[in-house]
């Protein structure tokens, strides 16, 4: 008789809007998690790709990609904030003066 009256017996849970939030939560979690990963490979190639260990501001490509494996996220921000070498872009020539010079005639 027990056995019966717990088997036919339901229970209804009402998680009272606990469903949703938890659901956001864990799509929050998600989306930040993978944006924290692409961060963080972007700096870790960003940090291989530099040819010369004289371009950065600070350190050697060793100690920047020490850093960046062993810190992950963090370490990523402080190489973009510290590390990461200023890209020197050529400075265009001044309007009117044509550009290049004549090739030899």
């Amino acid at each position: 008789m027990l056995a019966h009256m717990l088997s036919t017996r339901t229970v209804e849970v009402d998680a009272g809007g606990w469903g949703v939030f938890v659901v956001l939560l864990f799509a929050f979690v998600v989306i930040f998690g993978l944006a924290a990963f692409g961060i963080w490979i972007w700096a870790l190639v960003d940090a291989i790709q530099v040819p010369d260990d004289s371009m950065y501001r600070s350190g050697t490509k060793l100690v920047w990609v020490l850093v960046i494996v062993l810190l992950q996220v963090i370490g990523a921000v402080i190489y973009f904030a510290i590390g990461r070498p200023v890209r020197r872009t050529p400075i265009p020539p001044p309007p009117g003066s044509g550009g290049l010079p004549p090739p030899p005639s």
